[in-house]
């Protein structure tokens, strides 16, 4: 039997605030779904269409889900469960109901107009301004920034950088796990707030790189020109969202900066038998600034103006012991010569480190299989925290005053001026902290904190 969570215990979801602040009222129920006055208008407009056009409706959204289909493709999608049919059902006749077309007569009739005229379904007041407002909403595409489990979202345009942040009220859809996620939204506004209508068009970070840039390769199209463009964002919007379920992306290099390389974390580990003599070494070359005391770093000067690590030394907390960090193959084939030649017998070499977090330590095992390496002993999750921090402050040293392709190439720095990109910095923050959360429950250790990159922000 699972432990009964206390209402002042830490949530579960790993928000970070107190279960009876978070999670608590929606767990058990205890905010009710309220009965708003638009209720039913979707399902009123669904069963009067299929009523009387169910063939029309059958092949609009036939046309909707597998236009333009491969034939593998359209089996890859019509052999899904009916669990996500059902989810792909849902966003696919909201979408008819607000930007579709249907044929009535040898007409094409687009289905809000056809709804909402002579003759069409018998809505009450709230009902009719709710399908008329969903025709008027575009569906968009958002980065969610922060969520308040069961309750609201923070949405930011990620086509706007200068769109103000939007807060929405949204209990079932709220959930942890949306937090840094591109997300195709309808936002509607209601009694004086904002909601959403339904649908919901979640990405994975990988699609959503691809979605981005078709996005802005799209908007840059049409320039100055506005009719049509918002049809098409949405049509791409939707089809993008549907490609996951049949042709998923394949996952892409991630790459040093300075060398254009696949990005590999290197660790090599070294017992010192001189600090003195380690440290003199050091000191007579002029690209590594530090001290027996911080650790050291080898340095470089970029045409960017960025000065860039080629390596750190970093001091181990066991007695004796130092590690060498590289962020790239090429750096480790020609640091460890390096700094074996400088430090002499002041080191011993014990044994290397990889980490690859995309796969490519598979073919590299692959390729070395003959080669004999000295594994790491196993170190307590203290420790283990510890090394983790290191890394961290080694991988985000420059963090606040690099350009991140989500912030628009901006640096955090620069985006923190308006309030739109003090919201995406804040959102960016918040999911490295949950997914280091997440990281350290699953290896059984303290999460690490940023509150550095907070400071060093001032926010």
């Amino acid at each position: 039997m699972s432990q009964k969570v206390g209402r002042n215990d830490p949530c579960p979801c790993g928000s970070g605030k107190k279960y009876k602040k978070c999670c608590a009222n929606f767990d058990t129920g205890e905010v009710a779904q309220e009965r708003k006055s638009y209720d039913g208008a979707i399902p009123r407009a669904l069963d009067w269409l299929t009523d009387k056009h169910r063939k029309a409706v059958k092949t609009a959204l036939e046309t909707i889900l597998f236009d333009n289909l491969s034939e593998d493709d359209y089996n890859a999608l019509s052999a899904l469960d009916q669990q996500t049919w059902q989810g792909i059902h849902i966003n696919a006749t909201e979408w008819l109901l607000a930007e579709g077309y249907i044929t009535v007569k040898d007409q094409h009739r687009r289905v809000s107009d056809y709804l909402l005229g002579p003759g069409g379904p018998l809505f009450t007041v709230d009902q009719r301004n709710w399908i008329v407002q969903l025709a008027e909403r575009p569906l968009r595409l958002y980065e969610v920034t922060d969520v308040m489990p069961g309750q609201q979202m923070t949405l930011c345009d990620v086509l706007d950088s200068k769109a103000k942040p939007v807060v929405v009220l949204e209990n079932a859809g709220s959930t942890p796990e949306l937090l840094g996620k591109c997300v195709g939204f309808r936002v509607m506004e209601y009694n004086g707030h904002y909601e959403l209508s339904g649908a919901t068009y979640p990405f994975s970070q990988l699609k959503a790189r691809d979605v981005v840039e078709r996005l802005n390769a799209v908007k840059k199209q049409f320039g100055r020109k506005r009719k049509g463009l918002q049809e098409l964002i949405s049509t791409i919007i939707l089809r993008s969202w549907l490609e996951q379920f049949y042709a998923p992306m394949p996952m892409p290099a991630i790459r040093d900066v300075l060398s254009g390389e696949s990005m590999l974390l290197i660790t090599d580990y070294y017992t010192v038998n001189d600090w003195k003599a380690l440290a003199k070494a050091l000191e007579t070359q002029n690209d590594v600034d530090g001290s027996p005391e911080t650790g050291w770093s080898r340095l470089v000067d970029c045409e960017d103006g960025q000065t860039r690590s080629l390596a750190s030394i970093n001091i181990e907390k066991n007695p004796d012991r130092i590690s060498v960090f590289y962020k790239a193959q090429s750096y480790a084939d020609k640091g460890r010569p390096w700094f074996e030649a400088i430090a002499g017998n002041a080191v011993a070499y014990i044994s290397r480190e990889i980490t690859d977090p995309i796969g490519a330590m598979k073919s590299m095992q692959e390729t070395e299989k003959n080669k004999q390496t000295l594994a790491i002993p196993e170190i307590s999750p203290e420790i283990h925290t510890q090394l983790i921090e290191q890394a961290y402050h080694r991988t985000y040293a420059n963090w606040v005053d690099e350009p991140i392709p989500k912030l628009d190439g901006k640096t955090p720095r620069q985006a923190i001026k308006t309030s739109a990109g003090l919201e995406r910095v804040k959102g960016l923050l918040r999911m490295y902290e949950a997914q280091e959360r997440e990281q350290a429950a699953q290896e059984g250790r303290q999460a690490v904190s940023f509150d550095f990159l907070w400071e060093a922000l001032g926010i």
